[in-house]
């Protein structure tokens, strides 16, 4: 009987799938109706069997949820990479060109007034008028108030900017005396074209204060690459000095990308807003291109 159960269970399995022969079909048939424990076997044999096909899918959707993701970040990656050169490249084109002085740049007429307006060339399409008080070595008044022009054009308002002729009026109402000077930013002498002129002549420097942001940018990103090499072993430490530290790199991308190497500047505050707006564009940009790196190793890990 032992040995008849043996044969009928190495059997079993071709009798369900109906792959034996109408004699041996036959056979067992006539054994499992007469032994239960060939009987319960059969039955446990045609029970849907569960597969590990849940188990095995899991990591095909882990890793399909992985491309995803970088082919996302790579899209986003890419946009704003374009966005920080188009930036850049209007940056580039707005760029103020200064004029320097000349008889036909600029023309004063004295009003009925006291007023002053100075008409620009045709070939001017922005300018600037500051004004402050400067102090003099006389005894008596607390100084003169002096005024300086700027005047300028750029590669962009030459191609998109229908400006028409400009002008300003000054109109100095106190009796406090007062002095239009016109500034060519380019290393000349400030020139005098109305009102009392200084004993003194004086030149407009550029701005250096870029030169402090660039050196502390530097400083910043290798202090923090220093750092990331001492924890170089604490991943999530590590992780979080990778992603600060992309930002003095991103300022000084954006720096080079705005006013290139050097660092001098007559329109500062235009040219350090620029910069930061680049620098915080491409820093979103560095931090997507990390994720993409990270979800890199990821999937190569999982092969």
């Amino acid at each position: 009987m032992k040995i008849n159960c043996s044969i009928i269970r190495d059997l079993l399995p071709l009798y369900a799938e109906n792959l034996v022969s109408s004699d041996t079909s036959a056979f067992v048939k006539e054994h499992i109706e007469s032994c239960a424990g060939c009987r319960s076997e059969l039955d446990r044999i045609k029970e849907p069997q569960k597969t590990s096909t849940d188990d095995d899918i899991v990591p095909l959707l882990g890793l399909r949820r992985k491309l995803l993701a970088k082919k996302i970040h790579t899209i986003v990656f890419t946009v704003i990479m374009v966005a920080a050169l188009m930036v850049s490249a209007f940056a580039f084109l707005d760029a103020p060109v200064y004029f320097s002085y000349s008889e036909h740049l600029l023309d004063v007429t004295e009003n009925a007034d006291g007023s002053i307006t100075i008409v620009f060339d045709e070939e001017v399409t922005d300018y600037s008028c500051t004004s402050f008080m400067q102090p003099t070595h006389e005894t008596s008044g607390s100084g003169k108030c002096q005024y300086e022009i700027e005047a300028w054009t750029s590669i962009w308002d030459k191609w998109f900017s229908n400006h028409g002729v400009l002008s300003t009026t000054i109109t100095h109402e106190s009796e406090i005396p007062y002095s239009v000077y016109y500034t060519p930013n380019n290393g000349e002498e400030n020139v005098f074209i109305y009102g009392s002129a200084n004993a003194e002549g004086c030149i407009t420097l550029p701005r250096l204060a870029l030169n402090y942001y660039f050196v502390f940018a530097v400083l910043a990103a290798l202090i923090l690459f220093a750092v990331r090499l001492v924890v170089r072993k604490k991943d999530k430490l590590k992780l979080w000095v990778e992603r600060i530290m992309l930002y003095p790199i991103s300022y000084l991308i954006g720096h080079i990308l705005i006013t290139g190497i050097g660092a001098t500047s007559y329109s500062m505050l235009r040219d350090f807003l620029l910069i930061v707006l680049v620098s915080l564009i491409l820093y979103c940009g560095l931090l997507i291109a990390h994720n993409i790196n990270m979800i890199r190793k990821d999937i190569k890990s999982m092969y």
